[in-house]
Parts: structure tokens; C-alpha cells; sequence
């Protein structure tokens, strides 16, 4: 999925503007992020992964070499790595009313599935996702690894919480410096405000291997009449 030479591609202005529920959520105030253990038991964690090899050979590898220099939401971040469906394990948990609800009284806001998880296989020496944020259909992305982080940052998710409020070619012109490793324990899960917080996979090292269940889901708009707790 590589751009075509020669064509210029517009990249949206730069703007921070999400919904007042996301500006008044506790995830918000909590710099776009949370570690969350214990949202499944070890019965299910090998449920997971099983489903996870089950339908690797599903899945396809993406690569793109360039990022298309997106400031915001979505765009084409440089990436290589492989990507395959949920299966009916994944969806039944992930996209129940009780995660819904779950999350919901984490972040302090009301979220409902998009209802398209997938499983992510950074598999191979180098695989990597550039820096980015998530499309719109993906305001908050609860990442739930089903693998080991390794004793180096390769591979490690890694955001940027100071940069919530500014367009990626800053966060670029930082550097990883400035970013905070999520060194994700099998077991552990990222509750990220991904469509703010701009996040990336550092490329893996040798011998590595990093597989990641992923769902999305989208804020809801408050009913008249509600407040924030």
C-alpha cells in the first residue's frame, strides 16, 4: 500500500477539537491514557491468544514506507506489520455491553463498540507502526496484549501525552525523547484516547514477537440533563 509517485496528497489543517464529553472525560484527565489489569482472566487470556494463531494466516501484512504527513486523525502512518479479524472470542468480549459499560465507568464517559477489532502480529525483525493518530471512527482504542514485553523498548507501544494539543510534525521534531514507553505485560491493556494522543510501535528487535488485541470505540454524546460526576 505504497503512495503513488508523482501525486501530491492534501494534509488536512490541524485542529484540536474534540467533543465537550471527551474534554470532561476522566480518561482526558488523566493525559489521554490508562494501564488497566485484570479486565480478563487467565482462562480467557489463553482463549485470546489461542483465537489469535487460529486466524493469523488470515491476516495480511501491511507495509507502507512513507507516512503521509497527516497532522490529525488517521491518514497513512508508515507501518509493517500483520493484521487479521477478530474472531467470535474477540468480539463477544471486546464488543459486549459489559466492556461498553466497563470502560465507560473507567474513563468517565459513554463509549459503544465500533464493532471492528482485529489482532495486530508484529511478527518479524523491524516491523514497526510510525507515529499517528487514529482514525475517526476510533476515539478511544483499549489495546490488550496477549504476549510478554521484551527486556528492550523494541516493540514497546509508546505515546505522547504532552502533545495531546499539538499537530504530529511537533511531536516528529521532538523526538522519542519525549515520549513514555508502555512496556504492555501479557494480561495488561492501554485504555488510549488514540484519536488525541499520538502513540506509535517502535520497531521490533531480534527474536521478539508481539501480538495485541485491539477494539475501538466511539464517545457518545451526553443526554440532556447529565453532568459529570
Amino acid at each position: 500500500m505504497l503512495a503513488m509517485t508523482g501525486m501530491a496528497t492534501a494534509v488536512p489543517e490541524w485542529r484540536f477539537d474534540p467533543p465537550e464529553e471527551v474534554l470532561q472525560s476522566r480518561l482526558f484527565f488523566a493525559r489521554g491514557f490508562m494501564l488497566v489489569s485484570g479486565l480478563f482472566d487467565e482462562l480467557t487470556l489463553r482463549a485470546l491468544h489461542t483465537e489469535a494463531e487460529a486466524v493469523r494466516a488470515e491476516g495480511q501484512r501491511g507495509y507502507v514506507a512513507h507516512s503521509d504527513g497527516t497532522e490529525g486523525r488517521g491518514g497513512a502512518p508508515a507501518r509493517a506489520y500483520r493484521s487479521a479479524p477478530c474472531g467470535a472470542i474477540h468480539r463477544s468480549l471486546f464488543g459486549c455491553r459489559q466492556m461498553a459499560e466497563t470502560l465507560g465507568t473507567l474513563c468517565g464517559v459513554t463509549v459503544s463498540s465500533t464493532g471492528g477489532g482485529t489482532y495486530s502480529y508484529y511478527e518479524r525483525l523491524g516491523d514497526f507502526l510510525a507515529l499517528h493518530r487514529d482514525i475517526l471512527q476510533c476515539d478511544i482504542a483499549l489495546i490488550a496484549a496477549l504476549t510478554d514485553p521484551p527486556e528492550t523498548r523494541g516493540g514497546e507501544l509508546t505515546i505522547y501525552p504532552k502533545f495531546i494539543r499539538a499537530p504530529l510534525s511537533r511531536v516528529r521534531a521532538a523526538g522519542r525523547a519525549f515520549g513514555m514507553g508502555l512496556p504492555l505485560k501479557r494480561g495488561q491493556a492501554a485504555v488510549l484516547l488514540g484519536g488525541l494522543v499520538p502513540h506509535e510501535v517502535l520497531p521490533m528487535s531480534e527474536g521478539q514477537e508481539r501480538i495485541v488485541a485491539i477494539n475501538c470505540y466511539r464517545v457518545q454524546p451526553a443526554s440532556r440533563g447529565d453532568s459529570m460526576a
